[in-house]
């Protein structure tokens, strides 16, 4: 069979088996860039090739621009992991740093412990990559052992771990995983970082760190930096896209997360969710930002009704309520994904599967969570 027919033969075959066909008078831009056709699960890129017998003619312009077709392996749908990272000194300095200004503004003194906490948020260095708390490690205990038990990592399949570079993700990886990179920073000791040394679960294909990962740094809350974190969110889904592996668990935190899904409240320290992720729907950072920026909007938008509702109809039955619904929400980590009695897992009153997801992102599901009642009965 001659070249020209092979690939031509090749064309038709992939029309045969796929949604998009592939266009026979190809134009001038084709013979610069790749094009994505998918099939299946996977996706082919198409590429045109450069040689000299192919050069257009007025009598073969079908076939001016011949093309190889070649398996890329790239799944069009991934099954993405996201767990956050278990609580970190950083976060028990900030609970305690609100429980210390609420208590102000009741005419009640702080106590002690949260005070002594409150004023090490002064070391900044120390806020911004913080290792987990005791808690944390509890915590990283517990959901650790479910998974194992559950032989979760091999059952599901889960390919590729990515985790962010700061040590709280670094450590629950290692710890709920049993895979993290090698510490990149020459000389850090297994004292200083206990995930220092690195490590790989044997069911999973690679570890990688991705700095896009880090969460959103206070410099990133202005308004003349948000485009540098909405950019690191983009950077990270057209990563997802390029890799070879259909099943992957990411380890982060949860301002980034939840941006990146445009939710309205954060998942809970060491909370694991899965996702569906479609990247044939074309990511740009454009979009990003838009979602971001609607879904922020949103979160300003409901918690000043809150406050204009607060200001202007109260009264004592309701300050009541409100007392006692305070004291619940203490129980729990503020700005949290929660679930009912019937463990059917709501955001606002939505069921977590009928939330809208942007993007490519779908089916929201959670699968682990860190319960406070079992640890406290297992001690």
């Amino acid at each position: 069979m001659s070249a020209s027919a092979s690939w031509f033969s090749n064309i038709i075959f992939l029309s045969k088996n796929s949604k998009r066909t592939l266009p026979v008078d190809q134009t001038d831009e084709a013979t610069t860039s790749t094009i994505n056709y998918f099939s299946g699960q996977f996706e082919y890129e198409v590429s045109p090739i450069s040689s000299p017998q192919y050069s257009p003619t007025s009598s073969n312009r079908a076939l001016a621009t011949p093309v190889t077709i070649t398996q890329r392996m790239v799944p069009v749908t991934k099954t993405v992991y996201l767990i956050r990272h278990a609580e970190s000194d950083e976060n028990r300095r900030l609970a305690s740093l609100g429980r210390s200004v609420k208590g102000l503004g009741s005419l009640s003194l702080p106590n002690k412990s949260d005070v002594i906490a409150s004023m090490e948020l002064i070391n900044i260095k120390a806020q911004i990559d913080s290792d987990v708390s005791p808690r944390g490690q509890i915590q990283i205990n517990e959901v650790g052992k479910a998974i194992a038990k559950d032989d979760f990592v091999r059952k599901m399949g889960i390919q590729l771990v990515a985790h962010s570079p700061l040590k709280r993700a670094r450590q629950t990886s290692e710890g709920m995983l049993g895979c993290v990179t090698e510490a990149l920073t020459k000389g850090i000791m297994k004292e200083e970082d206990s995930s220092a040394e690195g490590c790989k679960a044997d069911s999973v294909g690679r570890v990688v760190e991705l700095p896009v990962l880090a969460e959103r740094t206070p410099m990133e809350w202005l308004p003349i930096n948000h485009d540098s974190f909405t950019k690191r969110i983009a950077q990270f889904e057209q990563w997802l896209s390029e890799q070879p592996e259909d099943v992957i668990a990411i380890v982060g935190h949860s301002q980034y997360f939840k941006s990146m899904l445009a939710l309205p409240k954060k998942f809970k320290n060491c909370d694991l969710w899965s996702l569906q992720f479609d990247h044939s729907v074309k990511l740009t950072h454009k979009s990003v930002k838009a979602d971001v920026n609607t879904a922020e909007s949103a979160e300003k938008q409901k918690k000043l009704k809150e406050k204009l509702s607060k200001a202007f109809f109260k009264d004592e039955k309701k300050d009541e309520s409100e007392d006692t619904q305070g004291e619940e929400n203490d129980k729990r980590d503020s700005s949290e994904v929660y679930e009912d009695d019937n463990e059917i897992y709501e955001i606002d009153g939505v069921r977590v599967d009928n939330v809208e997801l942007p993007r490519g992102w779908r089916e929201l599901k959670r699968h682990y969570t860190f319960d406070a009642d079992i640890a406290n009965d297992s001690s």
